[in-house]
């Protein structure tokens, strides 16, 4: 049996405080919370209150849309942070003047200090991940569309669904099995892995964050490796829709939530949030 403690698990083992990896239940509490986040997100936009929005998203908040290059046709990232959401929304008054107000908040899940959502209006189309910090939630990552759905447009076919479960193993089994070209080619090379820890020392709360780079090197180094018959790899598909998919894969180390977009016609995966399996060997 091969079984090797990934790179990520043996930083948490330096940095956690050992409570923190307890699972959390999902309660009308937590739901209310979650809900109340992505409201002052989305509705706080609509109704051009900058103050609100603030409240909703994390100061580290990575928000990212795809678009596409009229010069190419190619297509790129564009990032909002914290800093350049909040400004936008102060000048956006006469844009949402005449906009239908009414936002739609689906949970999809809440566990470990984590949830997944959606959040959409007239005018946008967002998959939320949020981590609760201190008690109260805060939006980490965000990947969202233009709303097409009025017009007729946004839907996905069922190809997409297996290119979006492709991307989805091509990560986690990747990973187990030191895999370094599958892990490579699940990831759009800007990934932004986020994991909520709190130091030992100090208690304080933060984002420890990876990129590609350091996923496909810990793959080809063989930091995460376990054996096929002790995966216990579940791949969830919350919504996929705009090019754009919402995925919980939970397996016996870790839970991962994937945000994906189809970018040049290839899905990669965008935002991850995670933390280790609570039920993980050896806890």
């Amino acid at each position: 049996m091969k079984s090797v403690l990934s790179l990520p698990v043996l930083l948490i083992a330096a940095f956690l405080a050992p409570e923190d990896l307890q699972s959390q239940a999902w309660s009308a509490a937590d739901k209310e919370g979650v809900v109340a986040a992505a409201m002052d997100y989305m509705d706080g936009a609509l109704n051009v209150d900058a103050e609100r929005v603030a409240r909703g998203v994390h100061m580290e908040l990575n928000k990212v849309m795809i678009r596409t290059l009229p010069q190419t046709g190619r297509q790129v990232l564009a990032y909002n942070t914290h800093t350049t959401l909040v400004e936008a929304v102060r000048g956006i008054a006469a844009r949402v003047a005449n906009v239908d107000k009414t936002v739609d908040v689906t949970v999809f899940d809440i566990g470990n200090d984590l949830a997944v959502a959606r959040a959409v209006g007239e005018l946008w189309y967002d998959f939320l991940q949020l981590a609760r910090i201190d008690g109260e939630w805060k939006i980490v990552n965000v990947l969202w569309a233009r709303n097409q759905l009025a017009s007729g447009g946004g839907q996905n076919s069922e190809e997409d669904r297996a290119g979006v479960e492709a991307a989805a193993l091509d990560y986690i089994e990747g990973a187990y099995s030191g895999d370094a070209d599958r892990m490579a080619r699940a990831l759009h090379p800007e990934l932004n892995k986020v994991l909520l820890t709190r130091h030992r020392e100090t208690g304080m709360p933060f984002l420890y964050k990876m990129g590609a780079g350091d996923l496909i090197e810990g793959t080809r180094a063989g930091l995460g490796l376990l054996d096929e018959g002790e995966r216990q790899i579940e791949v969830e598909i919350y919504d996929l829709s705009h090019d754009i998919a919402q995925v919980k894969v939970a397996s016996a180390m870790y839970i991962d939530y994937l945000q994906l977009a189809r970018v040049n016609e290839e899905w990669k995966i965008i935002n991850v949030l995670w933390v280790p399996n609570p039920d993980r060997p050896g806890q």
